[in-house]
């Protein structure tokens, strides 16, 4: 099966995340000073509080800083470690506590589920400012499937006499990986943004191909290799595996996104000029408290043996 070639625009949580938090606190710059020169507000007046729920999945996608004026790129304020964050569902209070000293929380205990349907608020304290807001979990995107669900690919092996590798067939194998492509679909007849997750699930995550001293490395741990695609409005997503690295199973994630993300993500794409205040659900501060509802789909990376011919 021949697939067409496209390349993917991958970002990490992490990077996506510091753009958020920028444009949240970009417009401190422009209100920063009135037209009179009269100061309006201090930047820690307000806090940027990013939440994000995940249904069925744990609560520890929650951080908060300081807010700062927008005077370069990378302008980020410092973590606050000591808030009192409160999640409340149907009237129940679950209170997060600190994971670390980035400004991160999570719930810590197994009672609090995150389903299609609730309806959650979120409350958080930072010495006698207050900020709240609200968000619904969305239903789960339907249809979600792949061209296919297992790769063969052929193993690297090592010269006996040298222990290095077989350069011929990390040749054939680099070939074959640029060749293949692989499609996520989903149903999306109303345009709906929707991202996309990818990462292998084995525990003990062995690399395709060996390091400079023709060693096969192994991660130890799952999560070594993660992916999250750039949200879209499309019903599809194609699978560069030029950045499949281990062997094993992977998991493919299709998270359909609320509106209040969808609103903010888009005003990332604003004019750097143009210092309107973004959109963000979060009352007494800045920021979004947001939901998302995934469905999975399963494929394989297998070592090619004798008999086996195609994909």
């Amino acid at each position: 099966m021949r697939l067409l070639d496209i390349s993917i625009k991958t970002k990490s949580i992490k990077t996506m995340k510091k753009y958020i938090y920028l444009l949240l606190s970009s417009f401190i710059l422009a209100t920063f000073i009135s037209c009179e020169d009269e100061l309006i507000y201090t930047p820690d007046e307000r806090f940027v509080l990013q939440a994000y729920l995940y249904a069925n999945e744990p609560v520890s996608d929650v951080s908060i800083r300081n807010a700062v004026p927008l005077t370069v790129n990378d302008s980020i304020g410092e973590p606050i470690n000591d808030a009192q964050i409160t999640l409340f569902k149907n009237d129940v209070a679950y209170t997060l506590i600190s994971s670390s000293d980035t400004g991160t929380y999570h719930y810590p205990g197994n009672d609090l589920t995150v389903e299609t349907g609730d309806i959650f608020s979120i409350e958080a304290l930072v010495t006698d400012k207050a900020a709240t807001g609200e968000t619904a979990v969305p239903e789960s995107p339907s249809g979600v499937g792949l061209t296919f669900e297992t790769i063969y690919l052929p193993e690297i092996t090592l010269n006996s006499g040298t222990g290095r590798p077989d350069f011929g067939i990390m040749q054939t194998l680099r070939a074959i990986i640029e060749d293949v492509q692989m499609d996520v679909v989903w149903d999306n007849p109303d345009g709906l943004l929707h991202f996309v997750v990818i990462e292998n699930a084995e525990h003990d995550q062995v690399s395709l191909f060996p390091d400079v001293v023709g060693k096969f490395t192994s991660s130890g741990s799952r999560g070594a290799f993660r992916r999250i695609l750039p949200p879209t409005r499309e019903s599809s997503h194609q699978i560069n595996f030029t950045e499949i690295t281990y062997w094993g199973k992977y998991i493919v994630k299709v998270y359909r996104v609320n509106q209040e993300y969808a609103d903010l993500y888009e005003n990332l794409e604003q004019d750097s000029r143009d210092l309107n205040e973004p959109p963000t659900n979060i009352r007494n501060g800045l920021g979004i408290f947001s939901a998302f509802n995934s469905q999975n789909v399963y494929f394989r990376v297998e070592k090619q043996s004798t008999t086996t011919t195609g994909w």
